[in-house]
C-alpha cells in the first residue's frame, strides 16, 4: 500500500502484518514493514514493526528498527528499539539503542578506518647506526 503525504509529496509504502515477501526491495520512497521480508532491502528510510522479520541486508538511510533483522545493516541514522533483535554487522552513522535492543554483531562506524595491522611501523631498512663504547665512555 503506498500512502501520499499530502503537502510534501512524498508517499511511503507499508507491508502490512501476515504478508511474506521473498525477494529484494528496493524503494525510493519510504518503506514501513511490520509483515517479513526474506530478502535486501534498500530505501530512503525504514520502519520496522515489533512483530517484522528481515532476513537480509538492510540498507537506507534512515532506520528505526523493532522488529528482527537477520543480516548486516548499514544506516545514516539508525534507532534499534528495545524490542529489536539483530543478528549482523552493523555499519551507522548515528546509532541509537534503546535498553533491551540486542545486537550480535560488530559495530563500525562509516568514517572509522581499520588499522592497518599488516604495516610495520619500523622499517627494517633503515638500521640505527650501531652504538661504540670507547675506553673512557660509561654505560649504565
Amino acid at each position: 500500500m503506498a500512502r501520499s503525504n499530502g503537502s510534501s509529496g512524498s508517499s511511503f509504502s507499508i507491508i502490512g502484518d501476515g504478508i511474506v515477501i521473498t525477494g529484494n526491495i528496493e524503494s525510493k520512497v519510504d518503506l514501513h514493514i511490520d509483515g517479513e521480508v526474506i530478502g535486501d532491502v534498500k530505501c530512503l528510510s525504514l520502519v520496522q514493526g515489533p512483530s517484522s522479520k528481515i532476513k537480509g541486508a538492510i540498507v537506507a538511510q534512515h532506520a528505526s528498527l523493532s522488529g528482527s533483522v537477520e543480516g548486516s545493516i548499514d544506516a545514516g541514522d539508525l534507532v534499534i528499539a528495545a524490542s529489536a533483535r539483530i543478528g549482523g554487522d552493523v555499519t551507522y552513522e548515528n546509532v541509537t539503542i534503546e535498553q533491551g535492543g540486542h545486537v550480535e554483531g560488530k559495530f563500525k562506524h562509516r568514517s572509522s578506518k581499520s588499522p592497518n595491522l599488516a604495516r610495520s611501523t619500523v622499517n627494517m631498512n633503515e638500521m640505527a647506526i650501531p652504538l661504540e663504547l670507547t675506553e673512557g665512555d660509561k654505560a649504565a
